[in-house]
């Protein structure tokens, strides 16, 4: 195709508008000159043009929309940028804890590069990221054994919060006009927290008769981490939380412990000098719980005496490290998995399990709930009521049960 230009252009604005021949007949194109950097008042002019036009008046319109995304410092025309390359330079530009950063990552690289990683950011438009959507909840399980199931809810749902920041953050680099994963919420049908909640299981937790028989039962085994299950069954501190836990967080005078930090999920030996939510708490520790911690204290310093200084970790690993969450998670399953061929009917339970447990005997025990938020270190009460919604009605027969125990006494 051979393009013209016909030297009788015309100003319109800021910019300029002129005709050219094509094999099909006259087309018009527009160019200006915008600042190459529109958040820098100093920045050196470019020039940008768009064409295939078919009215001088169309070619026009876009131009004046173009000048007007540069006044309100956007890019004048939607960048060609693949959402694959701006992904990976969002998720570089993110200051964001390493565990956050790691679940970012696997929801670009797993869920969003291999779909929509080849489009460019002007082409994902809301009919994109429905379709996107609708596919991730029929087929988007890309787990070992879980290939091609569908995903939840809940996770279709943080999918939809990256690639909403993602896009948005495209807008504000003036890459993108619109961000359609947020504009067009009717079109995009993102999962509800309705839709969330439809889905959740119902909590794994133990009576306190199974709490009982398996701690007892794991108290014969000879694992080197009973003393860990035991404490995470009756403090209900995250595991992450548990492994982190130094000589110097224990107080034997006062049976408490205090929860400053905890391991980093993403970088295997390290901690965070932080906790889940940024706040420190202190919690009571029971008797029992406490005699636990000084045996297992003797036991430690037979590794010498590095391993019980203040700042040794309680359940380190032989050389001294923080254990991996994870590795604990799993050796707790298996101990679990023994523990059934052992003692009949015991459900089967995971480590969070223990946590979730230990905060329903709380509730149903008639604990005070906000009681229940600080030993946890939910940042608000809230949280501990909507995740242990199902101790309710237990709560409310033992409200009225003690109602007519006082009225009736009086």
């Amino acid at each position: 195709m051979t393009v013209k230009k016909n030297k009788n252009s015309r100003r319109q604005g800021d910019g300029s508008i002129y005709p050219y021949e094509t094999g099909e007949g006259t087309s018009y194109r527009w160019q200006a000159f915008v600042p190459a950097n529109p958040d820098d008042g100093n920045s050196q002019m470019k020039r940008v043009s768009k064409g295939g036009f078919k009215t001088a008046k169309d070619a026009n319109v876009s131009m004046q929309a173009a000048l007007a995304n540069v006044r309100n410092g956007k890019a004048p025309l939607p960048s060609s940028l693949l959402f694959a390359d701006y992904a990976k330079t969002w998720l570089e530009s993110k200051k964001i804890a390493n565990s956050t950063r790691a679940g970012y990552e696997k929801i670009i690289r797993v869920h969003l590069i291999p779909r929509i990683g080849h489009m460019k950011l002007r082409d994902i438009y809301a009919t994109t990221i429905a379709k996107l959507y609708k596919d991730l909840e029929a087929n988007g399980n890309k787990g070992r054994l879980t290939e091609g199931m569908a995903l939840t809810a809940n996770t279709v749902n943080k999918i939809h919060i990256v690639l909403g920041s993602i896009l948005q953050s495209a807008v504000y680099d003036g890459k993108l006009t619109v961000n359609h994963a947020r504009n067009n919420p009717h079109v995009v049908m993102a999962p509800t927290g309705a839709d969330i909640m439809e889905q959740q299981e119902e909590l794994q937790v133990w009576n306190a008769e199974e709490l009982e028989d398996f701690l007892w039962w794991a108290s014969n085994q000879g694992d080197e981490l009973y003393p860990l299950w035991h404490l995470l069954a009756w403090s209900g501190m995250r595991r992450g939380e548990s492994v982190a836990l130094k000589w110097q967080d224990i107080n034997f005078k006062t049976s408490t412990v205090s929860i400053r930090r905890s391991s980093d999920s993403a970088l295997r030996k390290t901690v965070k000098n932080s906790t889940k939510t940024k706040k420190n708490r202190s919690i009571k520790i029971d008797n029992e719980t406490m005699e636990i911690l000084k045996a297992h204290k003797s036991m430690r310093s037979r590794l010498g005496l590095q391993a019980v200084q203040a700042d040794a970790f309680v359940f380190g690993n032989i050389d001294g490290t923080v254990r991996n969450p994870g590795d604990v998670g799993e050796r707790f399953s298996r101990l679990v998995k023994k523990a059934q061929n052992e003692l009949s009917g015991l459900p089967h339970l995971t480590i969070k399990g223990l946590r979730h447990t230990h905060a329903t005997l709380l509730l149903e025990a008639g604990v005070n709930p906000k009681v229940v938020q600080e030993r946890l270190g939910h940042s608000n009460i809230t949280t501990t009521m909507n995740i242990y919604s199902h101790v309710t009605p237990t709560m409310q027969e033992d409200a009225m049960t003690r109602l007519t125990e006082y009225v009736k006494g009086a």
